[in-house]
Parts: structure tokens; C-alpha cells; sequence
């Protein structure tokens, strides 16, 4: 008699166990997982666009989140609803293919930097999220733009950029620390490492503690 295939390949989860740090058990549950929140979230984001649709609407199968899913993801299970501008980045950080789909893999080392990263592993991940156009640097164009998309709710008022510009000041002259009107990994860590709570500084991007270990727990007990 043959033997069944395995749903889960074992070489799969060897290969994530090495590559990230979650247990063994963790990652079966995460595979478990994967497909029934891409199920969900699929679903979903097959009934908005229907909604606005009044043509006949042709699904196909994905093989993992698109960016409306995983923006759903972040904000329903991490209560991660920062603005568009975040998310997109928070995607490509874990769109590591870069082809517009988050694959069970990526899925998988992407949460195993977000729920159980080292210190130095989330502060190279949100230095990777608010460096805006991967150059290496947080210029002071980009501190503006995170800033004033977090803080700015009524841009009808007068001049709301105004304190926004302030901030950005403040914020330069706290953590740049080799005074060039930018920040550098170098400088980014540094603050950080001095005032943990500078890593988040230009808008979450990183699930709570208590919904970290919530959701840790949960994927240990996946059936």
C-alpha cells in the first residue's frame, strides 16, 4: 500500500526551522494557517470587488496575499492600522520575490522577524520599512512624509505641515547623530539602542507584545 503524501513537505519545514525562529510546531501551525487566512482574506477581497463591479467577475485561485489581503491581516489580526504608505512597505518587506504576492515561505520568515525578531533584527526591519525609496537612508524628505501622513487628519487647517516641519526638526536633532540633515543605519541604531521607543518613531509597524505572544500561542495549538 502506498504511503499518503504529506499535506506539509518535511523539507519545508526544515528548511523554515533553519532559516527562521520559530519551532517546528509553530511552523506546521503556520502552514496551517497560511491557507486558511488566505482563504478568508481571498474571500473577502473577492466580495469588495464584486461589490463595485457590475461586470461578471472571474476568480482565480491566489497562492498567497495580495496587498488589500495582507493590509486586512496586519489590521485585523496585529491591530497594525497605520497608513497605506506603511503597509505598501511592509509588504514588500515580506514580498521578498517581489512579484506582488506574499508566498507561504515569505509569510512565514516575515512573522518570524515581526513576532520574534532580536533587538537588532526589528531595528534593521523598520530602518528598511521607513527608508522610503531604499537608499540607505531616512532623509529628511522622508521623516515629512511618514510624519505628516500619520499626524496630519485636517489638512484643511492653516499650514498643518508648519508642525510637521518642527517635528522633523526635533526629530534630526535627537538621532542624527553625524549632524548631515539625514539618518544612517548607524544613526537609526544608536537612538534606538539609547530610547527603545524611537524604534517605532515614524509609525507602527510592529504588532504589540500582547498580540505577539497572542498570536504566537495560537499557532502552537493550530489543529
Amino acid at each position: 500500500m502506498s504511503k499518503v503524501k504529506p499535506i506539509i513537505p518535511p523539507n519545508f519545514v526544515e528548511n523554515l526551522f533553519k532559516q527562521t525562529r520559530f519551532s517546528k510546531k509553530e511552523i506546521i501551525g503556520l502552514c496551517k494557517l497560511f491557507k486558511k487566512l488566505v482563504a478568508i482574506y481571498g474571500a473577502e477581497s473577492t466580495s469588495s470587488v464584486a461589490a463595485m463591479s457590475s461586470v461578471v467577475l472571474i476568480t482565480i485561485p491566489t497562492q498567497g496575499f495580495d496587498r488589500l489581503m495582507f493590509r486586512e491581516f496586519l489590521q485585523n489580526e496585529f491591530g497594525i492600522t497605520t497608513e497605506e504608505i506603511l503597509t505598501d512597505r511592509i509588504f514588500c518587506f515580506f514580498d521578498q520575490r517581489n512579484d506582488g504576492v506574499i508566498h507561504e515561505d515569505e509569510w512565514i520568515t516575515g512573522l518570524s522577524v515581526l513576532l520574534k525578531g532580536t533587538q537588532d533584527e526589528r531595528i534593521k526591519y523598520t530602518f528598511t520599512i521607513y527608508d522610503l525609496n531604499n537608499d540607505g537612508f531616512i532623509t529628511k524628505e522622508e521623516i515629512f512624509s511618514l510624519l505628516r501622513n500619520c499626524l496630519v487628519k485636517h489638512p484643511q487647517d492653516e499650514d498643518p505641515d508648519e508642525g510637521v516641519r518642527e517635528l522633523v526638526d526635533i526629530v534630526l536633532r535627537k538621532m542624527d547623530c553625524d549632524k548631515d540633515s539625514k539618518l544612517s543605519f548607524e544613526d537609526f541604531s544608536t537612538s534606538v539602542n539609547k530610547q527603545s521607543l524611537l524604534l517605532e518613531a515614524f509609525g507602527q509597524c510592529l504588532p504589540s507584545r500582547e498580540m505577539s505572544d497572542s498570536f504566537v500561542n495560537s499557532i502552537s495549538n493550530m489543529q
